[in-house]
């Protein structure tokens, strides 16, 4: 299979990245208006491991769009700089708003119910995008936020990520992200400490290294040939019924990160056959571009809401769930407007005033990154 540069052959990943984006989402609102769905359903308690299948996916994407660019310290800066131009605007225009939140709630005179959280202290970390690098014992502002502060540190590796996927093969690149997350669950077991897949401010962008890794060495494998075929829809269809249930069971939830690369791999050569499938749906493909903005800006756009059932006392009643989803609906509008009005226009307006003279990468990544997450991705 030829190499390629164009991560836009796989716009399917958009699709599986909403989805993913929807996952966490569900999980924080189900915490923040306290939905009671955990209890019931296991699978929402573990909807946090979608944000290791933005870090999955983002390695991947980055090979594929940039495995033949970071040869060279120039190279390697221009990449820096298109991930800077698509992950922070947003971050700091969210940033911007908590800060307008804390100006509004002082000049009220109302106490956040998590004071901590908005701590001026935790500024000069976001701003530096270490939030999550162990500088900091609680979350910050934007929650989310610990995610792309993750990505960040995984793309700064980026290079040496790739060089080593490159050159060894798909099975011992495997063993290697197997040895990770042996090692990060055997020093977690050693000093008590909490099951590292729930790692986000405290150290968060170790967590983020063993996925980042996989998807990397799964898209080098794409790309020299090791992994080829066109699976069909039905398969990956199945890969991704796997993936949830395997959150749905009382199991190690490190279970389900074999079945998230599998799922991208499959995705992929599936989407390269050019054959028609329902998740290449137009509005799915569109919601997935936006989905990185769905991801970061959930938790504040839930704010008002949260404030207003509180102040109703409908909280823990069958209205709290009229709350989490205009939440929900009102976050995908507000994403959608951002990606157009925002995030491209400021992307673009970045690389031009760079003047770059390598072709436009962000176009390479922006369309199947996470977050973040991932996400991801997110992204």
């Amino acid at each position: 299979m030829q190499s390629t540069n164009n991560s836009a052959r796989y716009v399917v990943l958009d699709s599986y990245r909403f989805l993913a984006a929807s996952g966490v989402v569900l999980f924080h609102y189900n915490i923040d208006f306290q939905l009671g769905l955990a209890t019931r359903f296991t699978i929402v308690a573990n909807l946090s491991c979608m944000v290791d299948f933005f870090f999955m996916l983002s390695g991947f994407v980055m090979v594929q769009g940039y495995r033949s660019r970071l040869g060279s310290a120039r190279e390697y800066g221009e990449f820096l700089r298109a991930r800077w131009a698509r992950i922070y605007p947003l971050h700091v225009l969210i940033l911007a708003c908590y800060l307008l939140l804390i100006a509004i709630a002082h000049l009220l005179h109302v106490q956040p119910n998590h004071p901590e959280i908005l701590a001026l202290s935790g500024l000069p970390a976001n701003l530096l995008l270490v939030q999550a690098w162990g500088f900091l014992d609680h979350p910050s502002f934007n929650v989310p936020s610990w995610s792309i502060s993750a990505e960040w540190f995984v793309y700064l590796l980026a290079p040496a990520v790739f060089a080593i996927v490159r050159r060894v093969s798909l099975s011992f690149s495997m063993l290697c992200s197997l040895l990770m997350v042996a090692a990060m669950i055997v020093v977690h077991n050693a000093l008590g400490a909490q099951d590292w897949m729930d790692l986000t401010y405290q150290f968060g962008m170790l967590r983020a290294l063993p996925s980042f890794f996989a998807g990397a060495a799964t898209a080098e494998a794409i790309c020299n040939g090791q992994l080829r075929g066109k699976p069909s829809w039905w398969t990956v269809h199945a890969l991704a019924a796997s993936a949830l249930v395997v959150l749905s069971l009382d199991v190690r939830r490190e279970l389900v990160l074999p079945v998230f690369c599998s799922l991208i791999v499959f995705a992929a050569l599936a989407d390269a056959g050019k054959v028609p499938s329902v998740m290449k749906n137009r509005v799915l493909l569109v919601l997935g571009e936006s989905s990185y903005a769905l991801y970061m800006s959930h938790v504040l756009v839930s704010v008002p809401l949260l404030v207003a059932a509180r102040r109703l006392h409908l909280i823990e009643t069958p209205w709290t769930f009229a709350f989490a989803f205009a939440s929900f609906g009102i976050t995908i509008v507000l994403s959608l407007l951002s990606y157009r009005y925002f995030e491209r226009p400021m992307r673009s307006w970045i690389t031009r005033v760079a003047k770059t003279p390598s072709a436009n990468p962000s176009r390479d990544s922006v369309s199947t990154t996470s977050s973040s997450s991932t996400i991801r991705g997110g992204d």
